[in-house]
């Protein structure tokens, strides 16, 4: 409170963002692991966003030419964001049918959702490792933005997924 009351509330929220957002994200992979058919659920949300990830970064590679956030994440492109879409509904439609039962169309929608949730997770961290002045979050994964890169898309995803799957595909 030094510096100011403007800066003290600034670094509270942030200490209090970072200590809580991960837990609170997290924990909606609990409530999905706790339905009768939890583990499924759990794999169908970790594969679809982890097919955001991989198409994105595929397509991204190849024909990636206009940057999506150049200030935030240089390397993300509106093309790998299309291939991220293409995987994401893909990977929804198989396992949602195969894994749940569900309707093709769910898959979809989960999908487009994770497409969108998982960007957003993405962008925000490196938002974050940005405003610290830090490449990577921690040194397992040294170069590759570290473990929080890993864990960014599916935490954000984690509460979309769980809210349309109890939506859409309910359990009995």
């Amino acid at each position: 409170m030094a510096d100011g009351l403007l800066d003290a509330i600034r670094v509270i929220a942030g200490g209090i963002f970072v200590a809580a957002y991960v837990p609170l994200l997290a924990s909606f992979s609990i409530l999905m692991l706790a339905a009768p058919d939890g583990v499924q659920r759990i794999f169908v949300f970790m594969l679809v966003t982890i097919c955001s990830d991989v198409g994105g970064f595929a397509v991204g590679v190849v024909l990636g030419r206009h940057p999506m956030a150049p200030s935030v994440s240089p390397k993300k492109s509106w093309e790998g964001a299309a291939g991220s879409a293409v995987a994401c509904v893909l990977a929804g439609v198989v396992t949602v049918m195969v894994m749940l039962g569900g309707r093709w169309w769910v898959g979809i929608v989960i999908g487009l959702a994770v497409v969108v949730s998982a960007t957003v997770g993405d962008l925000t961290e490196s938002t974050i490792k940005r405003d610290l002045g830090i490449k990577d979050m921690g040194k397992i994964l040294p170069g590759h933005g570290g473990f929080m890169d890993r864990l960014d898309s599916l935490l954000f995803s984690a509460p979309v997924v769980w809210a349309l799957l109890v939506v859409f595909v309910p359990t009995a």
